[in-house]
């Protein structure tokens, strides 16, 4: 149940920390609230206030902000659209092009340097706001088109004839003629200048004399070699015959490759010895019908893999790509203690499995947990020792207190008395053994202490002051008898008043009473408030009030309601004469005895609880405290 607090609280500017506001999963098991009231919703985790008679968000309902899809309203690019902070911006790249030309109705954005803000204005009035010039008429000729007084102008060239003509001649021996040799034109491409150069042809040659040609023929030319007159004044003809060679075949008009018969390109070739994958081989594409070479690998990397259509699996084994002419067979062996899978040694040559459980008694596998689970706390004797120095007897001269390998269970016989690690606290005497508890195993570096073992005495020395073991209970005291029952002794106090002492000091505020022999009486007497009475074997001691009550609760009643706040206003002495409100602790309870937190104030006798909005009389109670 929620503490209530009736009227408002002051941190007096210190920090609230660790608060944690109200949680409800929806505005209807908020309830109604007052205005400002908060509470947090864990169904949608936004902080909720009342408003104006509603709950509504704190942090505002905007989830996302998004760049609008509307044609009109394109343009715009947010970037972090799901905030904490979105960034909003005009997106001219990705806005639409224009496809044509400008409306003068159509509508910019422009920055008004004049007043610092953004503004709008129509293609029509940034035109007429744009510098327009002294020109108020375009004139052409020709062959230049167009021209006009008002609005756009259109200017163009006008198309010219060009009509060549040809003049038909017939050059000979020694003839000139004339040629252009040089075109001039400007920057608008008119010719501005040529040049026409005269051209005189060459005289007539002289007759040329007989002359003697050698032809030379190579190898495998029919009749190759010799000299022969060219009749260089009349028609001559030369005829050539060529001779096939190996793999070469002379048809009617033409020379070609020998594909077929005795002769052909293969059987004309050298024999070779072993081919290797480099090799090449020509073979005609069937793509564009030419002849190509390709190597003996790439030819045998198109050529089928064999016949195996597909492989499966047997036990521990899997098939990746089975289908393929490749397949990959893998053994399921692992490193891991996987279930159903073969037992493969780590880089290290060690092999793992499951350890079975504690006490299993079947053929399976005993990994090394299970084995040291197995023996680990089972006793192992070890022999014999002194307690005194730690040696062991079995003559290796080893001091179990310093440089014995210690192993939990390891068990040892004390044969020669002492004092354990040399503690005066636990001696042992022979026969006493103790069992190692914690493991030792290098006690060069970390020697063993006392509490590495568990001390068992085999039998109980005689009791001394100091040493709990064998005694007995005397009945030679004064004022004591002493009996026995199954091993158990009662004392029983025969004397209870002359032969023992009750008390030995009573300290009070003003000395001490020292009781230092049998007859000594320690009296109680009564002061101040306080008065003290014995009947029989009782001492009561009685406080009284002189001032009233000491405590009294009251009902708030006639209650004052101003400035938002309630008042109730109780007299204390109505409760304790004499007190003052200064004096009175004050706790204000509801009917049912719920402790609630008003404002508490003090004057003179007056004791006022303060209640935030109207309270109603009776509605609450306040449990009064007089300290003073």
């Amino acid at each position: 149940m929620a503490i209530d607090f009736l009227n408002n609280v002051s941190l007096n500017k210190n920090e609230l920390r660790q608060a944690r506001i109200e949680n409800q999963t929806s505005d209807a098991n908020a309830g109604t609230g007052v205005e400002g009231q908060l509470y947090f919703n864990t169904t949608n985790d936004i902080l909720r206030v009342w408003a104006g008679g509603a709950w509504t968000s704190v942090s505002g309902d905007i989830t996302e902000v998004q760049a609008s899809t509307t044609a009109s309203l394109l343009g715009i690019s947010v970037v972090d659209q799901t905030g904490p902070i979105p960034k909003i911006g005009i997106d001219i790249n990705g806005s639409d092009a224009l496809g044509g030309t400008a409306n003068p109705a159509d509508t910019l954005l422009i920055y008004d340097s004049d007043v610092a803000k953004n503004k709008k204005i129509t293609v029509a009035n940034l035109v007429a706001a744009a510098p327009q010039g002294d020109i108020t008429a375009v004139t052409v000729t020709s062959p230049i088109t167009g021209g006009g007084t008002s609005g756009s102008i259109a200017i163009g060239h006008a198309n010219q004839a060009n009509t060549p003509t040809t003049d038909a001649t017939t050059l000979t021996f020694g003839a000139t003629f004339d040629a252009y040799t040089d075109v001039t034109t400007n920057a608008t491409g008119h010719v501005t200048d040529h040049e026409v150069t005269t051209f005189t042809l060459p005289s007539a040659p002289a007759t040329p004399s007989n002359a003697t040609i050698t032809l030379t023929g190579g190898s495998g030319l029919v009749n190759a070699g010799g000299a022969f007159g060219l009749n260089q004044a009349g028609s001559e003809t030369i005829t050539f015959n060529i001779g096939a060679g190996g793999g070469i075949q002379v048809n009617p008009n033409d020379v070609a490759i020998d594909y077929s018969g005795s002769n052909n390109i293969i059987d004309a070739a050298s024999a070779g010895t072993t081919i290797v994958t480099a090799d090449k081989i020509i073979y005609e594409d069937a793509t564009d019908s030419t002849v190509k070479e390709i190597s003996v690998a790439s030819l045998l990397a198109l050529a089928p893999q064999g016949d195996i259509t597909g492989i499966d699996a047997g036990t521990y084994i899997s098939i990746a790509d089975g289908g393929t002419a490749t397949p990959t067979v893998n053994a399921l062996g692992t490193t891991a203690t996987t279930a159903s899978r073969l037992v493969a040694r780590d880089t290290s040559g060690y092999g793992y499995v499951i350890t079975p459980a504690s006490g299993d008694s079947t053929t399976k596998i005993a990994t090394t947990a299970f084995v040291q689970a197995a023996v680990t706390g089972l006793l192992e004797f070890k022999g014999g020792f002194n307690a005194t120095s730690g040696e062991l007897d079995d003559g290796s001269g080893n001091d179990l207190y310093t440089d014995v390998v210690i192993q939990v269970g390891d068990y040892y016989v004390v044969t020669t008395a002492g004092n354990f690690f040399g503690n005066t606290a636990t001696p042992l005497t022979v026969g006493d053994s103790v069992i190692a508890q914690n493991a030792v195993p290098a006690p060069g570096t970390t020697a063993p202490v006392e509490g590495d073992f568990i001390v068992v005495q085999s039998d109980t020395d005689l009791a001394t002051l100091t040493t709990v073991g064998i005694g007995n209970v005397g009945n030679a005291g004064v004022g004591t008898t002493t009996t026995y029952s199954n091993g158990t002794a009662t004392i029983t106090n025969t004397d209870k008043g002359s032969s023992q002492n009750i008390f030995k000091n009573v300290a009070s505020d003003s000395g001490t009473a020292v009781a230092d022999n049998n007859n000594d009486t320690l009296s109680v007497v009564g002061a101040g408030s306080v008065t003290t009475a014995v009947v029989g074997d009782v001492l009561t001691i009685t406080g009284v009030n002189t001032e009233g009550a000491l405590g009294d609760r009251v009902v708030l009643t006639g209650g004052s309601t101003a400035g938002g706040l309630t008042t109730f206003a109780y007299n204390v002495t109505s409760s304790f004469t004499g007190a003052t409100a200064i004096n009175v602790k004050c706790e204000v309870i509801t009917a049912a005895g719920q402790t609630v937190y008003a404002d508490v104030t003090r004057s003179g006798t007056t004791l006022n609880v303060i209640f935030a909005g109207t309270v109603a009389n009776s509605a609450y109670e306040a449990l009064l405290t007089y300290v003073g």
